[in-house]
C-alpha cells in the first residue's frame, strides 16, 4: 500500500525547518536583544530544532509503515490497544497489525468492526483495507499514528489478551464492577473512575454533558490528577513518611491511575507536570506551573511528534496554559464585582478554560455552550465528589464482594450529577451553532496577547459596564436571528443531499436534513438556533442522514413526513433518531404548514406511501405573503418529471424551483417548466458527485426556459427573498452570471 501524495516531502519540510529555527537561535546569539528576549528566542530555536527533527523521523517510520501494509487482511493478526468508539459505519479503535506468520509488527491501523473488543484482544478478520486520503479526518488518525484504515467484513478469530498485566486486569475488574452497561449512571462512574467512555458514549447523558460544556469532567484530565493528589497527600500526611517518600507515593499512583485509565495523551501531560512539580517540591524548589507544561510539551513533541494533532492533548495543554497565566487575573476581577471568593475562583477558571479552547472546539464542533460557566459551577462539585466515592467503593467492592451495595453512593452522585446536566441543557439556548471564521477566533489569542502585555486594572464600573456592552451586542445579534430574521428560503449547501431553509421571525421550518452534520455546519452559518418543523420528504439517507446531529444541536418542535411514511422508517433511522421516532406526526396532501407569513401547502404524494422511493417524496408548495412582497416555491424533494406532471398544474407559476432529485436528467422537462416558469431553479449537489448532478440536460431545459439555474457546488447557501420588484437572490459564494 503506497502512501497518499500529500505524505511525500514531508521529512524534508521538517529538516527544512529545524535549519529555520537553528538560524533563528543563532540571530538571536549574535544579537543584542533584551535578556528576556533573547533567552526566549534560544529556547524557541532550540526546542524547534528539536521538535523538526523528530518530526522527519516520526514521518519517515509513518511512511515506512504505510509501506508495509501490502497484504490482504486476513494475512494480519489485529491486536486493540485502544478504547472502542462507536461512529457512524461501526465502532473504531487504534489496532497493531502484526504479521500472522512472523508476529513482527507492521503499523498501527484504524480497526472498525460491528462490535467492540477490549483492549489487548487479537483478531483475525476477513475484510478490506484501504489507505488514508488527504481528508481532515485520515489526517488527524495518521499524525497519531495510523497508516490505515481496516474494515473488518469477518471476524474468523477473536483471542482474549493474552499474558499477565496487572493494571489492565484490574481495570477489566473495576468495569465488572461497575457494569457501565447496566445504565447512563453507571457508564458516567465508569467514564470518571476508569476512562471508558464506550456506553456513555451511546447514552443521552454523553449528548448532554456535551451540550453544558462538561466533557472535560469525565475525560480523566489534570483536575482528576490534582484531586487525587490532593486527597492521597491528605491520607500521607498523618503518617511519618518524609516528604520525598509522599511525593514518590504521589507520583506512582499518578501514573499507575493514567496507565489504569487508558493513557490519553491529555492525562499523560498531567501526570508528567504532576510528577515535574513533585520533582521539584522534593529538591526545595518553588513548582512552577508553566515550566512544567513546557517541559512537558516540549518532550511530547519530541518523542511522540503526533500527539500536537491530537485535539484532547491540544485542549489540555491550551486550558492549562490560560489557567496558568490569566485564572488569578479573572478571579481578581470577578471578586471586584462582588462575587464570593470560592465561586469567582471557581468561575475563573471555568472561564479561562473556554478562552484558551473556543478557537480550538468552535471549528471542529460548531457548537457554543452558552450555560457551560453556570454548568461547571454546579455540576463540579457533584462530579468531584463522585470521583472520590467511585476510587473508593470500587477497591471495596473488589475486596469485599459482599459489600457491593457501597456502589450505590457514586451511582446515586452520577444520577445527580446527570440529573442537574439535563436541567440545565434544557434551558431555552443553552447550547448554540456557531460558525465562525477561523481568522476571528484567532481575535480570541489577540486579546490574550494584549492583556498579558498591558494587564489592565479596570474599576468595578468599568468591568459591569464593559461585560454588560458585551452581553447587550451578543443578545441584540441573537435576538435579530431569533425573533426578526426576514423572510427567505435558503437551500443550503450540504453536499449530495438535500436541506431547505423556510423562515420569518421567530418562525423556521427545515425540509429535509442533509446526509451527516454538514447540516448543522449551514444552519449555524445562517444563524438558525430552533427550528419550529423538520420535514423529511422521504427515507433516502441523503435526506434524514444530518437529523440526528440537528436534533443534538438545535432544539426541534416536531418531525413530519408524508401520510403512511411513519411507519416505512427504516431501522437505520429508528436506531439514530432514538425516542423522536415515536413522534413523527404525518401530513397528506392540501395539508398546510404555516411559517410566519409562509403557507407550506403538501401537493404530493396523493396517497399513503411507505416512504423509501423517490416518487414518494412530500412535495410542498410554499406560498409568501407578506409586507416585503410574495414569494411563490416549489419544494420537490426527489421527484422528477413522471410526478411533477401530475401537480404542476394544480400549483401553478412559481419564482423559485428547487429542482428534483439534485437536478437529475429526469428532473425536468420543457412541458413542467412551461406550466410552472420559474424565474430561478436551484439545484443541491455535492462537488465531484459521481452522478454528474446537475445533469446536462436539467441545465439545458432549464436554460431553453429562460430561468436563471444555480447549484450549490457553485453558489454555496442560495437564499431567495422577496422585494416590492420581484425577488432578491443571494449566494454565500460569488458566481457569475452568464
Amino acid at each position: 500500500m503506497r502512501a497518499e501524495p500529500w505524505l511525500n516531502g514531508t521529512a524534508p519540510a521538517a529538516c527544512c525547518a529545524a535549519g529555520a529555527a537553528a538560524a533563528l537561535a543563532t540571530y538571536c546569539l549574535r544579537r543584542r536583544l533584551p535578556r528576556f528576549v533573547a533567552s526566549m528566542m534560544r529556547w524557541a530555536g532550540a526546542a524547534s530544532v528539536a521538535a523538526a527533527l523528530a518530526s522527519a523521523f516520526y514521518l519517515g517510520g509513518l511512511e515506512a509503515d504505510s509501506a508495509r501494509m501490502a497484504l490482504p487482511a486476513s494475512a494480519y493478526e489485529f491486536t486493540a490497544v485502544s478504547e472502542p468508539s462507536r461512529g457512524v459505519y461501526g465502532i473504531s479503535c487504534t489496532a497493531e497489525a502484526r504479521d500472522g506468520k512472523t508476529g513482527a509488527l507492521a503499523a498501527k491501523v484504524r480497526l472498525t468492526a460491528d462490535e467492540a473488543f477490549a483492549i489487548g484482544s487479537r483478531l483475525s478478520i476477513v475484510g478490506r483495507i484501504e489507505p488514508l486520503d488527504a481528508s481532515e479526518w485520515a489526517r488527524s488518525r495518521f499524525m497519531r499514528g495510523e497508516v490505515a484504515s481496516v474494515d473488518a467484513m469477518r471476524i474468523l478469530n477473536v483471542r482474549e489478551p493474552a499474558g499477565i498485566d496487572i493494571l489492565r486486569d484490574l481495570r477489566r475488574a473495576a468495569l465488572g464492577v461497575i457494569a457501565p452497561e447496566s445504565g447512563p449512571a453507571r457508564a458516567l462512574v465508569a467514564g470518571t473512575v476508569c476512562g471508558s467512555t464506550t456506553e456513555l458514549s451511546d447514552s443521552d447523558a454523553s449528548r448532554v454533558f456535551s451540550a453544558t460544556g462538561l466533557s472535560h469532567l469525565v475525560a480523566v484530565s489534570g483536575s482528576h490528577l490534582a484531586l487525587i493528589a490532593s486527597f492521597v497527600q491528605r491520607a500521607l500526611a498523618r503518617t511519618r513518611c518524609s516528604r520525598g517518600t509522599r511525593f514518590a507515593i504521589i507520583g506512582t499512583m499518578a501514573v499507575c491511575y493514567v496507565v489504569f485509565t487508558g493513557a490519553a495523551p491529555s492525562a499523560v501531560r498531567s501526570a508528567a507536570m504532576v510528577c515535574l512539580t513533585m520533582t521539584a517540591q522534593g529538591g526545595r524548589r518553588r513548582g512552577h506551573g508553566l515550566s512544567s507544561l513546557s517541559i512537558t510539551v516540549i518532550a511530547f513533541i519530541v518523542v511522540r511528534p503526533g500527539v500536537v494533532y491530537d485535539l484532547g492533548f491540544q485542549l489540555s495543554a491550551a486550558s492549562v496554559l490560560f489557567i496558568q497565566v490569566f485564572g488569578r487575573y479573572l478571579s481578581c476581577l470577578l471578586a471586584r464585582l462582588g462575587l464570593p471568593a470560592m465561586v469567582a475562583e471557581a468561575l475563573s477558571l471555568t472561564l479561562a478554560a473556554q478562552w484558551a479552547t473556543l478557537p480550538l472546539t468552535l471549528p471542529v464542533f460548531g457548537q457554543l455552550s452558552l450555560i457551560a460557566p453556570l454548568a461547571n459551577l454546579v455540576v463540579g462539585p457533584l462530579m468531584s465528589a463522585l470521583l472520590i466515592a467511585g476510587l473508593i467503593a470500587v477497591p471495596v467492592c473488589l475486596v469485599a464482594p459482599w459489600a457491593a451495595s457501597v456502589m450505590e453512593v457514586p451511582s446515586a452522585l452520577a444520577t445527580l450529577s446527570i440529573f442537574a446536566a439535563e436541567a440545565l441543557s434544557s434551558v431555552p439556548l443553552a447550547s448554540i451553532p456557531v460558525a465562525i471564521e477561523d481568522a476571528h477566533l484567532l481575535l480570541l489569542y489577540a486579546l490574550a496577547a494584549a492583556v498579558y502585555v498591558r494587564w489592565p486594572d479596570p474599576t468595578r464600573c468599568q468591568i459591569a459596564w464593559g461585560a454588560g456592552g458585551t452581553c447587550a451586542l451578543a443578545g441584540s445579534w441573537f435576538g435579530y436571528w431569533l425573533l426578526f430574521a426576514p423572510a427567505s428560503i435558503t437551500v443550503l449547501d450540504v453536499g449530495q443531499a438535500d436541506a431547505i431553509l423556510v423562515r420569518e421571525g421567530p418562525a423556521c421550518l427545515l425540509m429535509d436534513a442533509g446526509v451527516d452534520d454538514a447540516a448543522v455546519s449551514a444552519l449555524a452559518r445562517n444563524h438558525v438556533y430552533q427550528i419550529d418543523t423538520v420535514v423529511i420528504s422521504h427515507w433516502d439517507r441523503d435526506h434524514w442522514g444530518g437529523l440526528p446531529a440537528i436534533l443534538e444541536t438545535v432544539q426541534v418542535d416536531r418531525i413530519v413526513v408524508a401520510n403512511g411514511a411513519a411507519e416505512g422508517i427504516p431501522e437505520e433511522a429508528v436506531g439514530a433518531l432514538g425516542n423522536r421516532a415515536a413522534d413523527i406526526e404525518e401530513i397528506g396532501v392540501g395539508d398546510r404548514l404555516v411559517v410566519g407569513g409562509f403557507a407550506c401547502t403538501a401537493v404530493w404524494p396523493r396517497k399513503e406511501v411507505v416512504g423509501t422511493e423517490n416518487a414518494e417524496s412530500l412535495a410542498l408548495d410554499v406560498d409568501y405573503k407578506g409586507r416585503a412582497g410574495r414569494l411563490d416555491a416549489l419544494l420537490t424533494g426527489d421527484t422528477e418529471v413522471d410526478q411533477e406532471r401530475l401537480y404542476a398544474a394544480e400549483v401553478g407559476r412559481v419564482d423559485v424551483l428547487k429542482l428534483g432529485h439534485h437536478g437529475s436528467a429526469e428532473s425536468v422537462d420543457d412541458a413542467v417548466l412551461d406550466r410552472l416558469d420559474p424565474a430561478l431553479a436551484i439545484a443541491s449537489a455535492g462537488r465531484g458527485n459521481s452522478y454528474g448532478h446537475p445533469a446536462e440536460e436539467c441545465v439545458e431545459a432549464v436554460e431553453r426556459s429562460g430561468a436563471r439555474m444555480l447549484c450549490t457546488i457553485d453558489a454555496g447557501d442560495v437564499t431567495v427573498e422577496s422585494c416590492p420588484d420581484g425577488i432578491r437572490v443571494r449566494t454565500q459564494r460569488p458566481v457569475r452570471v452568464e
